[in-house]
C-alpha cells in the first residue's frame, strides 16, 4: 500500500508529526514506522517545559500528560563557577506547573501511543531511501527479517541524533565546536531535592554544566553535559568528571552522602543548532534531533523537536494539497522552523560563548542576583522565555555586571 506520508521514528518529533499529519489526512494514509518497539528508554535529562507544553494542549492530549507518573517543575537553581547559589522561581505555586520531569521511558511511550491512535504503525527498521530521480518517494527496511519496500508522497525523517536519513544524505556533519556530549545516571536518596531543576556550572566544564532533575520516589535524574571541542581540548573524561563532582564538590558531597544510583553512567551525543544544517530535500523533510535542532545552551531537544514536528507537517499537507514536492517549495518548512526556533538559538548561542569566553560574567551575575532582591526578580522574570534570553546577553543587561569597555569587548567577540 502507498501512503500519502510515512514518518520514520515514533519518538517525540516523529509522534507528534503523525498525530497532527493524520488529522489532517486520515488515518490510513500516514504511517510511522520505528525500529524497536515501547517503552524503552531514552538518555535524556528528562526535563519538558513550556513548548512541549504548548504543542500537547493543541493536540489534546495535554491532561493525560500531566497524569503521567513526573515531577512538577516551577522554579530553577542556578550556581556560578565560585560556588553562589540562587533559587529562581518561574511559576507560582497556584497556577499549572509550566514544566515536569517524565522520565522519556514514560513520556516516549504516550507520545507513541496516542501516534499508534492516530496514524498506522508498523515496527521496520528503515535500511535506506527510495530515490528516483532525485526525488525521495518511500523507504526501504525489514520486518522480521525480510526486506520491503514501502512507497510515500513525501517522507519525514525524526530517527534521532544518529539518523540514518541525515547519514545517507551527507547532512550529518556537526562540527566539533556544534556538539554535546552529555551524561545520565539515575539516583535515589540525594538530600534537599525540591521541585526545581538544578544546573550546576562548574568551573573546570564552563559553558558545560552539571544537572540534578527530580524524579517522583525520591529519585533524580544526574548528569553533566559538555562540548565535544572543549571535552577533547581539556582531556576530560565525562564518567570520570561527573563521578568527581559527586564525590568531592562541596555543593554535592553531603547532598549524595547517602544516595544510591540506580544504574550505570549512561552517555549521548547532541547535535546542537547553533550549526544550522539543511533539513529538507525533493520529497523530504527532517526533524528534531535528526536535524540538529537542540538548544546550545541547555541542551535541551525535545520542545524544539515538537515545534520542527507540527511545522514540517504543516508544510508536507500543504506539498500534498499541491502536488508540490521538489526542494524548492519544502524550503518553507526551514524558513518557518528558523523563524519559529531561531531567535532563541542565537541569543543562547551568544550567552553560551560569553560564558565560555567571560565566566566571571556568571559569578558576577549570581552574586548580584543573591545579595540584590530586585535583580534576582528581573532574573527570573527573564530566565524562562526567549526574550529574556535576548535580554540577558544585551548591551543594557551586561552592563549591570560589567563595564561599558569590557561589555564592548565581550559582545565583539560574542556570535
Amino acid at each position: 500500500m502507498d501512503y500519502d506520508a510515512i514518518v520514520i521514528g515514533c519518538g517525540p518529533a516523529g509522534s507528534v508529526a503523525a498525530m497532527y499529519l493524520a488529522k489532517a489526512l486520515g488515518k490510513e494514509k500516514v504511517l510511522v514506522v520505528d525500529k524497536a518497539a515501547f517503552p524503552r528508554d531514552k538518555i535524556c535529562g528528562d526535563a519538558q517545559g513550556r513548548k512541549a507544553a504548548a504543542i500537547m494542549k493543541e493536540l489534546g492530549i495535554y491532561e493525560e500528560y500531566t497524569k503521567l507518573p513526573g515531577q512538577k517543575i516551577y522554579g530553577i537553581t542556578l550556581s556560578s563557577p565560585n560556588g553562589t547559589q540562587i533559587h529562581l522561581d518561574v511559576a507560582s505555586r497556584s497556577e499549572p506547573a509550566p514544566g515536569y520531569v517524565h522520565r522519556r521511558m514514560v513520556l516516549d511511550n504516550f507520545l507513541a501511543e496516542n501516534a499508534k491512535k492516530a496514524a498506522a504503525f508498523r515496527i521496520f527498521n528503515v535500511t535506506d531511501l527510495i530515490i528516483e530521480n532525485n526525488i525521495v518517494k518511500g523507504v526501504i527496511g525489514n520486518e522480521n527479517g525480510q526486506r520491503e519496500e514501502i512507497r510515500a508522497k513525501i517522507v519525514l525523517a525524526a530517527d534521532g541524533a544518529n539518523s540514518l536519513v541525515a547519514q545517507k544524505l551527507g547532512l550529518n556533519k556537526n562540527p566539533p565546536e556544534h556538539f554535546i556530549v552529555a551524561t545520565r545516571q539515575y539516583y535515589k536518596g540525594v538530600k534537599g531535592m525540591t521541585d526545581r531543576i538544578e544546573l550546576h556550572l562548574i568551573k573546570s566544564l564552563i559553558p558545560g554544566y552539571f544537572w540534578i532533575f527530580p524524579l517522583p520516589n525520591g529519585e533524580a535524574n544526574v548528569g553533566l553535559g559538555m562540548i565535544v571541542k572543549d571535552m577533547h581540548d581539556r582531556k576530560v573524561n565525562l564518567k570520570e568528571a561527573t563521578l568527581r563532582e559527586i564525590k568531592e564538590n562541596p555543593l554535592f558531597k553531603e547532598r549524595f552522602k547517602d544516595a544510591t544510583p540506580l544504574e550505570d553512567v549512561k552517555g549521548w551525543n547532541l547535535p546542537v543548532a547553533s550549526y544550522r544544517r539543511k533539513s529538507f530535500g525533493n520529497g523530504l523533510l527532517i526533524l528534531g534531533d535528526a536535524a540538529s535542532l537542540i538548544d546550545p545552551l541547555s541542551g535541551e531537544g525535545l520542545g524544539n523537536a515538537m515545534i520542527s514536528a507540527r511545522i514540517a507537517a504543516q508544510i508536507a499537507t500543504e506539498a500534498l494539497q499541491r502536488g508540490d514536492f521538489s526542494e524548492g517549495f519544502l524550503k518553507k518548512y526551514d524558513t518557518l522552523l528558523w523563524e519559529a526556533i531561531g531567535p532563541e538559538i542565537k541569543a543562547n548561542y551568544r550567552l553560551q560563548v560569553i560564558g565560555k569566553k567571560f565566566p566571571f560574567m556568571i559569578d558576577r551575575l549570581m552574586v548580584k542576583a543573591s545579595k540584590d532582591e530586585s535583580f534576582r526578580k528581573k532574573v527570573e522574570k527573564l530566565l524562562p522565555y526567549t526574550g529574556g534570553r535576548k535580554e540577558i546577553g544585551s548591551e543594557e543587561f551586561l552592563t549591570n555586571l560589567a563595564e561599558k569597555k569590557e561589555v564592548e569587548k565581550m559582545l565583539a567577540e560574542a556570535p
